[in-house]
């Protein structure tokens, strides 16, 4: 058999000499590939999250790590987001509730921690906080009941009031900082421009499109329950 040198005048038997073109090719693809913050694996381009509950940080994570978290969402550091969209067909939030938020602008998310609700709205500097009382949560949490199924510190209630519009969902919160993230990377100005007002038309299209529309439970004449009508 022929024996095959590189440079450095070292035999390298056949099976090694492939190892090594393989291994030559390989970081350049893994490089632009996104990976699991958690332990290492290449991550598809769609991939769940994990939220890290001391700096509500999102990670991106492969399926094993999630599937862990989710099991052990009370005791970990991290939890699982659901993927779960809801849109709330009929919420209930009149204009004097709406005022009491005394928010800047027309959107806001809220959720949920062992503390209390928070309240943040998209601002061009990121994600600010907004004074929400506990009389103003109660209020809204009376008229829908659904919010109660809202999970903790990982989905929100996502309201939409710009520009007439009346949206309101249960999302989860990485969402709602994709939400955030292109209000800060495309407003310019005062007025946000064009190209901001199509990001955020996209945004709400993608995610109605994707969600499950919810009403709120009926009795139903045959049995008494109540029952979800979702479609």
């Amino acid at each position: 058999m022929t024996a095959n040198y590189p440079d450095d005048g070292h035999i390298v038997p056949p099976p090694l000499r492939a190892l090594r073109r393989f291994a030559r090719t390989q970081p350049i693809e893994q490089a632009s590939a996104e990976h699991c913050e958690l332990c290492g694996e290449v991550l598809a381009s769609e991939h769940r999250h994990l939220l890290d509950l001391s700096s509500r940080a999102c990670l991106c994570s492969c399926n094993a790590c999630t599937l862990l978290f989710a099991a052990e969402r009370q005791q970990a550091r991290y939890r699982a987001i659901p993927r779960r969209v809801l849109l709330l067909s009929d919420f209930q939030l009149d204009e004097a509730q709406w005022e009491a938020l005394m928010l800047p602008v027309n959107m806001v998310y809220i959720f949920r921690t062992a503390q209390g609700a928070r309240a943040f709205y998209p601002s061009p500097a990121g994600a600010m906080e907004s004074l929400l009382g506990l009389e103003q949560w109660q209020s809204i949490l009376a008229a829908n009941p659904v919010l109660e199924e809202m999970e903790e510190d990982v989905e929100a209630l996502l309201i939409n009031r710009v520009r007439e519009q009346r949206e309101y969902y249960l999302a989860p919160i990485d969402v709602c900082y994709q939400l955030v993230g292109k209000i800060r990377l495309y407003w310019r100005g005062l007025s946000g421009g064009q190209e901001a007002w199509e990001e955020i038309g996209a945004f709400f299209e993608h995610l109605r499109a994707q969600a499950t529309i919810y009403t709120r439970p009926t009795n139903s004449p045959t049995d008494g329950g109540e029952q979800p009508c979702q479609s």
